[in-house]
């Protein structure tokens, strides 16, 4: 069971979209405003997973006959505080950690770029720039003129992923807005993409026994369980996965899905807040499949093929 509660990739339609845009920002040459993006959609319905899968596809290289260390793709998660200093100082301590970290913002962003360039670096990743929002807004402000300065003196892209908080602050400073156009990973629909990716995880599951994930009862089923999202979709699933084994059932149904200790993500404050008072929040998922819409025969039929995992 452990290799499915894992990370893994399957390479569906728009993360492929997005993996083609990162690789236009590596190829990009040399500029003194080099593009830039910001990957936005949902938490936990897959940004991370991508700029993962980008960082693998561009490892670091270590020769000591060459250049020594080349990491061509820097991933980082934005610090928890919208504050110019901290963004150099987690910069510096995650690629050097044993490095003495200097006094003085100046001093930091000197140290910074000198190790970017000899890293040379070609894309630089924040993950969950959303985080950028704490702290007081002048603060803020320092941290995004940071950013447009390091891009300018790097002259190589900067990627930004985030949640849709993550528009509020670029959309708090109209230049850094400009530079990082979003590109969103909407939320699943019932439609063949959908299908596909039931197939593609279904593939990975070792039970001896057909679920028919992407079926006309299953498919819309799980849909509403996870909330049209990627990331509750693979945590249902290997509840759901495990469940299977356990039981000796060897596959997934509706009734073992339905039994689960399982609460779709929009629920789950609610129904915390209910159990505050002794109260249960009532579940109707033929309602909420009613609100998906249905699936068209032709894409029920159609047979996934060509999977990238």
């Amino acid at each position: 069971m452990e290799f499915f509660r894992g990370r893994l990739w399957i390479g569906y339609p728009k993360a492929r979209a997005v993996l083609a845009k990162l690789e236009r920002l590596y190829e990009y040459p040399e500029v003194t405003r080099p593009p830039n993006l910001l990957v936005v959609t949902e938490t936990n319905n897959g940004k991370t997973s991508i700029v993962e899968r980008f960082k693998e596809l561009h490892p670091d290289v270590d020769d000591p006959l060459s250049d020594g260390v080349k990491m061509p793709v820097v991933l980082l998660d934005t610090p928890p505080s919208g504050d110019e200093e901290r963004l150099y100082a987690h910069i510096l301590k995650k690629l050097r950690p044993t490095t003495r970290v200097p006094n003085g913002k100046d001093a930091k962003l000197i140290q910074v770029e000198r190790l970017l360039q000899g890293l040379q670096v070609r894309v630089l990743i924040l993950d969950e720039f959303n985080n950028s929002l704490t702290g007081q807004a002048n603060q803020r402000q320092q941290m995004y003129n940071a950013l447009k300065g390091l891009s300018n003196g790097l002259r190589r892209p900067i990627v930004l992923t985030g949640t849709y908080q993550a528009l509020t602050a670029l959309r708090s400073d109209p230049q850094l807005q400009n530079r990082f156009p979003p590109m969103v990973l909407p939320k699943w629909e019932l439609n063949r993409d959908y299908l596909q990716l039931l197939t593609s995880f279904e593939a990975l599951m070792p039970l001896r026994r057909d679920s028919g994930l992407a079926s006309e009862q299953l498919a819309p089923l799980l849909l509403s369980m996870s909330n049209r999202n990627i990331g509750e979709l693979k945590n249902l699933l290997v509840l759901a996965f495990e469940e299977a084994v356990i039981s000796g059932e060897e596959r997934i149904t509706a009734k073992l899905l339905l039994r689960l200790d399982w609460l779709p993500p929009d629920l789950r404050d609610q129904a915390a807040s209910a159990a505050e008072y002794g109260m249960d929040v009532k579940l109707d998922y033929q309602a909420r499949i009613r609100e998906l819409g249905t699936v068209s025969e032709d894409e029920m039929d159609d047979e996934s093929d060509g999977d990238d995992r």
